[in-house]
């Protein structure tokens, strides 16, 4: 397709979808839309850089919980940050950087409280039609997080912003962008950092010595650095190149829960990923493009695992390491079919190979899989008014390995090779009204294959349960409809209601088959299990006045679950809105206040216990000296409200942050 086809579609694609949290008022931003697609295809709901910033949304997951169908899980002891998208987790809505996609092997997950945005340019969240170009595991949609690139002969980006909770520096947060682009190409320098020394309490909490002490949670401390270099080549203006290296090292701690005397104290001295990885475009003719990606990723990190504070004290823990590692490649090609219309195919290969051990000085357990997609993607102009998008996709997953180590026989345990495959399918209409308004309609029918650890775990870290282990447990799958009408209001004022549902098969459920002999529950993941989600998303946004703009998203949704040893889906709250306001009393100063609320949500999945729900309140003052250098000033958390996603793991209270920003 010709580029200027593709930019213009691609422009009203992102006028009509723009994020939630989103104010219209926003400068081109051209580092959007990574994920690949047809572009009457790309329906994202995407945040930039400049809402992160305004909205005061340090790591990718608080910047997520700013749209609707969106709420922030926490893992209790793993202390790990993931997001539930319309029922689904962050195993059936994956993540990819700059479309590379990211997870750690064995867990098929990634902890978002882990990425911070300072090196973003946009997130972008796909629901309902989402491109099976961009390859397998796309059962409730993607996460697609998007890092900044050079649009200037020099361009320079410095950020230092220091914490402050209970009456003590507690954190900082800096961050450093330097590059620059000519004819040839661009070149990139990014680097930050994020430092907790503690975690402060909410007041509420301070009679509660399980909370902590002086104001602090214990065990809260956690410190990540990041390094990111681009090189980009651009030898015509339609064809770009482009080599990242990204490496983040980090450690971290997992305060204790708050309600549990039998405190458990988890700490990561290491938790680092690399990756090196070739993003290409290659317009061949007029009418045909290639585009191309390789990669290399590797995931390492090191858990001494306290069982009690007594052990705690005397050094005494049990340790594993994960040595991880990723291989991939993909291509894909696209060929205008008449003016407007395209035809895309794409191929996906990748490697995940997992290594652990729990010992120092034993072998590692290793665990290989080799997975598989090929896709096509036809968009069609039907009428002026009318684009009908449909795809389909066929995955496959084979295991190359599988073996643990036995301590007792000194030999390895060696399991059956086994493989899932899927055939995925979607379809999506958009009518274009006289108004400029769309609605558009959408069915599709996705997959996702179990991950290594649902097919080999063997214990429960935190209890004393343990697994049968069970390779041959089948994909998941997903039947997802969803209807979306969007709206303007005015020209600065934007408007989205979506109604959905999904119906999960063969869900992965873990089964107690007995009891072993220290007392726990003997587990076996099988799929069993259906659920069905039926939910309402509102969004919009606008510019009220000149002095005034205003932004609310809410999302509901009911969970029905059918199997008979499920009675709930866990921290999935029925009710969650997010909103703000911005107020600018005059140009250099501004004043944004927002508010988050979730209802209740049940703990377990065979039990009536609540995690309760919260309101929370933030603000941030905004102050633009000129030449490029601004001051902020934030309160997080204003009334000092105690809240949690997962019980007993109390969230910060009250904390302020000082900021400075120089660009260029």
């Amino acid at each position: 397709m010709k580029i200027k086809q593709i930019t213009y579609w691609i422009g009203m694609a992102l006028f009509t979808t723009q994020g939630y949290a989103a104010s219209p008022n926003t400068e081109k931003n051209t580092d959007v839309m990574s994920v690949w697609s047809t572009p009457l295809a790309a329906d994202a709901n995407i945040i930039t850089e400049n809402q992160m910033k305004q909205l005061n949304k340090t790591n990718v997951a608080q910047a997520l919980s700013t749209m609707p169908g969106v709420s922030i899980q926490k893992s209790g002891n793993r202390n790990e940050t993931q997001v539930n998208v319309r029922g689904f987790d962050s195993r059936q809505v994956p993540i990819f950087f700059d479309g590379i996609p990211t997870y750690v092997p064995y867990d098929g997950t990634l902890d978002l409280g882990r990425f911070m945005t300072s090196e973003l340019a946009s997130v972008e969240l796909s629901t309902g039609y989402t491109s099976l170009l961009q390859g397998p595991n796309l059962m409730g949609g993607a996460i697609n997080l998007t890092t900044a690139t050079p649009q200037k002969p020099f361009e320079a980006n410095i950020s230092l912003n220091q914490g402050f909770a209970r009456g003590a520096d507690n954190a900082h947060n800096i961050s450093a962008r330097l590059g620059g682009r000519n004819d040839l190409g661009f070149i990139q320098v990014s680097g930050s950092q994020y430092k907790q020394r503690f975690m402060g309490i909410p007041g509420s909490e301070n009679n509660n010595p399980l909370a902590g002490n002086n104001g602090r949670r214990p065990n809260s401390a956690t410190d990540d650095k990041r390094i990111m270099v681009k090189v980009g080549w651009t030898p015509r203006e339609a064809d770009e190149y482009v080599v990242t290296y990204l490496k983040q090292e980090g450690d971290k701690n997992s305060p204790p829960s708050v309600t549990n005397k039998k405190q458990q104290i988890w700490q990561w001295p290491a938790y680092d990923k690399e990756s090196i990885y070739f993003n290409g475009t290659t317009q061949v003719t007029d009418d045909i493009a290639l585009q191309s990606r390789l990669y290399h990723d590797t995931f390492k990190n090191t858990l001494h695992q306290y069982k009690s504070v007594k052990d705690y004290e005397k050094g005494l823990y049990n340790y594993s390491r994960y040595d991880d590692y990723s291989n991939g490649a993909d291509m894909r090609v696209d060929f205008t079919v008449r003016e407007l219309d395209m035809l895309s195919f794409a191929a996906h290969w990748k490697e995940d190979v997992h290594r652990a051990r729990a010992k120092r000085d034993v072998p590692f357990d290793r665990y290989k899989d080799n997975t598989y997609s090929i896709a096509t993607e036809y968009q069609w102009v039907a009428m002026d008014n009318l684009d009908i998008i449909g795809g389909i996709g066929y995955d496959w997953r084979k295991s190359a390995d599988g073996k643990r180590y036995d301590y007792k026989s000194g030999d390895f345990e060696k399991y059956d090779g086994n493989s899932q495959h899927a055939f995925n399918w979607e379809v999506m209409a958009r009518y274009h009204l006289e108004n400029k308004d769309t609605v558009q309609f959408s069915i599709s029918e996705r997959s996702r294959f179990p991950t290594q650890k649902e097919r080999y775990t063997k214990e429960k870290m935190k209890s004393d349960d343990t697994f049968v282990i069970n390779p041959h447990i089948d994909t998941e799958r997903a039947l997802t409809y969803d209807l979306t009408y969007k709206g303007h209001i005015s020209p600065t004022w934007s408007y989205t209601s979506s109604l959905y549902y999904n119906h999960v098969t063969d869900a992965i459920m873990a089964h107690r088959v007995g009891t072993n002999q220290d007392g726990g529950y003997i587990l076996e993941n099988r799929n069993s299990g259906k659920v069905d989600y039926f939910g309402i998303d509102l969004g919009t946004n606008g510019q009220i006045t000149d002095w005034l703009e205003a932004g609310l998203s809410y999302g509901y949704i009911h969970a029905d679950p059918k199997h008979y040893s499920v009675k709930h889906v866990a921290e999935l709250p029925i009710h969650k809105a997010f909103a703000w306001v911005k107020f600018t009393p005059y140009e250099p100063f501004s004043i944004t206040v927002t508010e988050e609320a979730r209802s209740w949500a049940f703990n377990y999945v065979d039990a009536d216990s609540k995690v309760r729900g919260y309101a929370k309140t933030d603000l941030r003052l905004d102050y633009d000296f000129g030449q490029g250098i601004s001051v902020n000033t934030s309160v997080n958390n204003l009334f000092d409200k105690s809240y949690e996603y997962t019980n007993g793991y109390i969230e910060e209270g009250r904390n302020y942050w000082l900021g400075i920003e120089y660009k260029y």
